[in-house]
């Protein structure tokens, strides 16, 4: 083998592997996005979210949360700008989640139901990032 037809040989075998390792992270990262949204984004189209994973950010409305008797099952509302969605979630509910407090909650969106089934909570702690503003200004 010459000296070309080896380097050409190696630049065919590094192009097929970047092409192959290319389209594995292209296809993975497809199914593995996970799309953030306001409620009311998520209420302008919600035939687009239909059955996909996203999260949604919004304030919990108060008094909406409601317990299935003897279970983890819980119901409530979060809202953002006059919009406001029900959520329905099976588990143990954050210490942090109170009344207007801001959430994001991941899950997929039900439009059958106009339901959002929830998988997890995330609370946002404002005391916390209070104490870092005071710490940080003169």
């Amino acid at each position: 083998m010459t000296g070309t037809q080896k380097a050409l040989a190696i630049t065919a075998s590094i192009a097929a592997v970047v092409g192959a390792l290319g389209y594995l992270l292209v296809s993975g990262f497809g199914e593995s996005i996970i799309y953030y949204k306001t409620v009311d984004e998520l209420l302008a189209e919600p035939g687009k979210w239909t059955e996909r994973p996203v999260r949604i950010n919004g304030n919990l409305v108060p008094g909406s949360i409601r317990q299935r008797p003897g279970t983890d099952q819980y119901r409530f509302a979060l809202s953002k700008r006059g919009q406001r969605v029900e959520i329905a979630y099976t588990g143990i509910l954050p210490d942090a989640m109170q009344e207007d407090r801001d959430l994001v909650v991941h899950g997929t969106w039900q439009p059958q139901g106009e339901l959002f089934a929830a998988s997890e909570i995330l609370t946002k702690c404002p005391s916390k990032y209070e104490d870092q503003a005071r710490a940080i200004s003169p």
